[in-house]
């Protein structure tokens, strides 16, 4: 909770708040603090009247992806579906220019998709070839948000990639070597995790036939990969922003960044024997930060 007290602007942890007044979480109060706390991992701040982002009431996102991330998810589900189906028969198949969203507009590949179809009802008990193109536009539109991740998240972590990663321990004083890096390493459990998830989906998606027998359950997966990837990127925001607008080289200006990027990254990737011992070393510094 951000308040004016007297000519300065205090920020309070909302547990604290509710702590202080006596709010117990399991009252009417509590609850509505606890989807208030959830509601910022979607937006900036919540004011009073707002309404609370979709995501928390019937898991619409409240947010849209482009038409480029619509049309990679679909022509994603659709080359899936031929590859499998196929698969599943026996056959090879080869399609004209796969890898490029739109490739199913070609008439040969139409053709190819068709036969999926097909040959999908055949393999999903109850259904007809409307109901697998139904399916399969409901696992393209939860999937475009994922391939919209994917483009942003890309790019905020080119950042990191390309100038935290590759800075060289003889540009560095050796007093901050071992900063730097430490902070290199939490930095890669970090961005490897990020990938995991891309690679996930990817897997996941490798068996379109099973998210198609369970399209609510491939909905609900989906959307929950969706809002990891949406609160992941809303916290690593200002992380992204720093590195894309820091030096190539090794200066003051880094430095800055680099410590910055150490206090997001310590509290979320660092373990407590690690912690512990970075602790001692940092208390011989003055202290950049206080952690509610």
């Amino acid at each position: 909770m951000v308040i004016q007290l007297e000519s300065q602007e205090a920020v309070l942890p909302l547990r604290s708040v509710a702590r202080e007044f006596g709010v117990a979480p399991e009252s009417a109060d509590g609850q509505m603090l606890n989807l208030i706390e959830q509601a910022l991992d979607f937006v900036v701040a919540v004011r009073l009247g707002d309404k609370l982002p979709s995501e928390l009431n019937g898991g619409e996102a409240s947010w849209k992806p482009n038409e480029q991330d619509r049309k990679i998810a679909i022509s994603r589900v659709r080359h899936n579906l031929v590859r499998c189906v196929f698969a599943l028969m026996g056959k090879s198949v080869t399609i004209s220019n796969g890898g490029v969203p739109g490739w199913e507009e070609e008439p040969e590949n139409r053709e190819l998709l068709n036969q999926a179809i097909t040959g999908a009802t055949a393999q999903i008990d109850g259904t007809n070839a409307a109901e697998i193109v139904a399916r399969a536009a409901l696992i393209s539109d939860e999937l475009a948000y994922v391939e919209s991740m994917r483009r942003t998240l890309a790019r905020g972590i080119s950042g990191p990639r390309e100038k935290l990663l590759r800075i060289k321990a003889d540009q560095v004083p050796v007093s901050r070597q071992e900063t730097v890096k430490q902070v290199q390493a939490l930095a890669r459990r970090g961005l490897t995790e990020i990938m995991s998830r891309f690679d996930d989906v990817d897997i996941r998606l490798d068996d379109i036939l099973a998210m198609l027998r369970d399209t609510p359950a491939a909905v609900a997966w989906l959307r929950r990969q969706r809002d990891w990837l949406f609160r992941t990127n809303h916290a690593w925001g200002p992380v992204f922003a720093d590195w894309a607008g820091a030096p190539n080289h090794y200066d003051d200006f880094l430095w800055k960044v680099v410590e910055r990027t150490y206090l997001f990254l310590a509290p979320r990737y660092m373990s407590f024997q690690e912690w512990s011992v970075n602790d001692i070393r940092m208390r011989q510094e003055p202290l950049r930060a206080t952690v509610w």
